[in-house]
């Protein structure tokens, strides 16, 4: 069949590679891209030379923007939109950073000042915040648009720092002013019969208490009970109750909800059976702390009476001030040398029984009413058991006229008398603690030494 073909159509035609029309498209193409190339390089150095010497400008001048350096007459009025994009976009970065740094101060003044006030929901700080950014930014209003991008940035991250910060301190404050609060208002009720309203009232949400968990408020009842078991078992103290405290304990274990659930709960139980045990022990220290207190009572009581008798046969009652002067003077000497011995025999034999003490204080009394009776206030000093515990001077002829007697008959009655109770204060006793006529004579040896012609 034969081919028609349209009237006047004309047919594809080939162009050889080497003809001058693509030698001058080709050309064209090659010069369009080494002129683009040539322009972004031209355009970057330029950008460069541009961004350095705004920047220069904007780090080494002490104006505040642009603007302000024009209205001045230190800057000129025909630099570029793109360089003073750069230079007021440092500018509004200093601004921010000087924001930055005066907001963290007054928001430190700010905390300080309202530490107390309970923001429950925020809207405290929200206020503060608001109240300062805005005269900030009213005070830069009329600045240019790339000032206010720079500034803006730091604007946003300030803040964003400062409020996570704030969350924080305002949250761990309420948690610890409802926990106090918490803690506060059950350990007025701990131990009566009002508790378990008490605690079932604080655990609905109330203002404070809703910063608690579960576990949190747990945590503070727990706490008021502690509190409560520490004031009353108090070792030593004649008030401390440690059969309350154990009650408490064992109440605080086993309270309950009124929804069922426990307060204390896991570790919390081993940590109060453990402080159960700890009063228990404590309770049988201080039993034994309270009897020693007693019986130091009784020692002083008796001590105080032996003592006066001591001082009124010296020749004074100090309680009615009966007496005369060489009795007065007798009498401090006695009473200083009781208080000396009781001291020095108290510091060994303190935990004898209370009988035992007495019985000590009484002897005792009883020898320096002998060694005192009588006693000429000339022939007295001071006693001290290291220096002077031979307070009562002698005469040789005495001392010397007793060690002939003795020589002659130790056991004459004369010498038992006259110085059995010195012997006996001074040591001179034999391994039964008894006073003989062998010890009397070692007495009457070193009483020699001391007052003799030797």
């Amino acid at each position: 069949m034969a081919i028609r073909y349209q009237s006047g159509f004309i047919g594809s035609q080939t162009v050889s590679r080497e003809s001058e029309a693509t030698a001058l498209v080709d050309g064209l193409n090659t010069f369009a891209r080494g002129f683009d190339t040539f322009a972004k390089a031209k355009g970057k150095k330029i950008t460069e030379k541009t961004t350095q010497e705004a920047e220069k400008a904007a780090r080494l001048d002490n104006l505040k923007s642009y603007q302000d350096g024009v209205d001045s007459g230190k800057l000129d009025a025909t630099q570029s939109e793109f360089w003073i994009s750069v230079y007021d976009n440092i500018k509004g970065q200093n601004a921010g950073a000087e924001f930055k740094t005066k907001k963290a101060l007054a928001y430190n003044e700010w905390w300080a000042e309202n530490v107390e006030n309970d923001d429950l929901d925020g809207s405290l700080y929200s206020a503060w915040s608001s109240e300062f950014d805005s005269q900030y930014i009213d005070a830069n209003k009329d600045q240019s648009s790339f000032f206010l991008k720079g500034l803006d940035g730091y604007i946003r991250a300030t803040n964003q720092q400062l409020a996570g910060n704030y969350a924080s301190s305002n949250g761990l404050k309420l948690k610890t002013k409802g926990k106090n609060n918490l803690i506060e208002a059950l350990e007025s009720v701990v131990g009566t019969d009002e508790v378990t309203t008490k605690i079932a009232e604080l655990d609905v949400k109330t203002n404070l208490s809703r910063f608690l968990d579960k576990e949190e408020f747990n945590g503070a009842v727990i706490q008021a009970y502690k509190n409560k078991i520490a004031r009353l078992a108090l070792k030593g103290d004649p008030t401390a109750d440690y059969d309350t405290a154990l009650d408490l304990v064992d109440e605080l274990i086993s309270f309950k909800r009124t929804n069922g659930s426990k307060i204390v709960n896991g570790k919390s139980v081993e940590e109060l059976n453990n402080l159960k045990q700890t009063l228990e022990m404590e309770e049988i220290q201080h039993q034994g702390l309270m009897k020693k207190v007693s019986d130091t009572v009784v020692v002083q009581d008796w001590y105080k009476q032996e003592e006066r008798v001591l001082t009124k046969k010296a020749g004074f009652d100090f309680v009615t001030g009966v007496g005369e002067q060489d009795g007065l003077e007798r009498a401090n000497l006695a009473k200083d040398e009781y208080s000396k011995r009781v001291k020095a025999w108290m510091k060994i034999n303190g935990d004898q029984p209370v009988e035992y003490q007495k019985a000590f204080l009484s002897e005792l009394k009883t020898d320096l009413m002998n060694k005192y009776d009588d006693q000429d206030i000339q022939t007295l000093t001071m006693y001290n058991s290291r220096t002077n515990n031979f307070n009562i001077k002698r005469e040789a002829a005495i001392i010397s006229a007793d060690i002939a007697l003795h020589d002659q008959d130790s056991n004459d009655p004369r010498l038992m008398e006259e110085y059995g109770t010195i012997a006996k204060l001074n040591g001179y006793v034999d391994a039964n603690g008894n006073v003989t006529p062998k010890t009397i004579g070692d007495l009457l040896a070193d009483l020699d030494k001391l007052y003799g012609s030797n």
